[in-house]
């Protein structure tokens, strides 16, 4: 896999969100996007090595699998091209594993020059979100590129990793053809020989002490998790004292929706250029309540031409 070059895609990240939000991309614990400008066909790629077992790929051809979705995929096909395109991978749930997100150039549109560039977004709940640029080309180990590496562990706190390091192996699965009938009899009953040893031994180790009973004691995480995670340590229903992105109950607060919300993130929200553009937009165009800003309107030109002022 080819180390992630810099590529400079000239993609902010509100024409960004404005791709995801205009192909009604959804979101979910962990949610994976690309962007690029051009006509050629990019694909996302995500690879997860499941702790309980297995790989699962994640791709235009196979686009549900280990909990995660591939809902946008575009300029798939000839004569349909978009020229902002966008492709989004998420997981409501994301099992247990470790993850690698990368983008591959599927085919090679247009006349720009052998390097395509793009840029990706990794969005994790209660986390900072993390923009990787790069680009791929046709060129022999340039085709694709690992953006994203990280580990999901059991309650669902994940953990960044190194781009381009090894992954674990993956299965070998004994071949339906080609290996002869004895042979996979073969090794059918020397795999049932292991079992019955290995069960012999577990049952000698308990038939050795039989009166005693062992106790396992279950350790209560504190840790909440899933869609009412704030509003648990909020309440402190539970125990729960943190959430898996270690936000405390003094980190967190109350919106003006009664929305349980993470306070450096509605700082960061309110203080944001393109908050402040677009309050002053709405106060010049006399907007009250609650008002939808669709690309293209007055009140998003507007907020555009005030944020540019900043």
């Amino acid at each position: 896999m080819a180390l992630l070059r810099r590529g400079s895609s000239r993609i902010s990240e509100e024409n960004f969100n404005s791709r995801l939000v205009r192909e009604k991309a959804k979101t979910g614990a962990v949610t994976a996007s690309l962007a690029w400008n051009d006509p050629s066909d990019l694909d996302l790629h995500a690879t997860v090595f499941l702790k309980a077992g297995g790989v699962v790929d994640i791709n235009y051809r196979n686009k549900v699998g280990a909990g995660g979705n591939l809902d946008v995929d575009m300029n798939a096909r000839e004569g349909e091209e978009a020229d902002e395109p966008v492709e989004n991978i998420f997981w409501k749930k994301p099992p247990a594993g470790i993850y690698s997100i990368s983008v591959d150039l599927y085919k090679k549109r247009g006349t720009r020059g052998a390097a395509i560039p793009f840029r990706a977004l990794l969005k994790r709940e209660e986390e900072d979100d993390l923009s990787r640029e790069g680009e791929v080309e046709q060129a022999e180990g340039k085709k694709t590129v690992e953006v994203f590496r990280f580990t999901v562990d059991e309650d669902g706190d994940t953990t960044m990793g190194k781009l381009n390091s090894p992954l674990p192996p993956r299965p070998v699965s004994v071949p339906m053809f080609g290996a002869s009938r004895p042979m996979r009899a073969m090794r059918v009953m020397k795999a049932m020989k292991r079992r019955r040893g290995s069960m012999k031994k577990v049952m000698k180790k308990a038939m050795k002490k039989p009166m005693k009973v062992m106790k396992k004691v279950m350790k209560v995480s504190k840790v909440a998790s899933g869609k009412k995670a704030k509003a648990q340590v909020w309440k402190g229903s539970k125990g729960k004292v943190r959430t898996g992105g270690k936000l405390k109950k003094d980190d967190l607060m109350k919106n003006k929706e009664g929305k349980i919300v993470s306070k450096k993130q509605s700082k960061s929200g309110r203080e944001s250029k393109w908050a402040k553009a677009t309050a002053k937009a709405r106060a010049t165009k006399g907007y009250t309540g609650f008002k939808a800003i669709k690309k293209g309107g007055s009140f998003y030109e507007k907020a555009k031409e005030y944020m540019a002022e900043m």
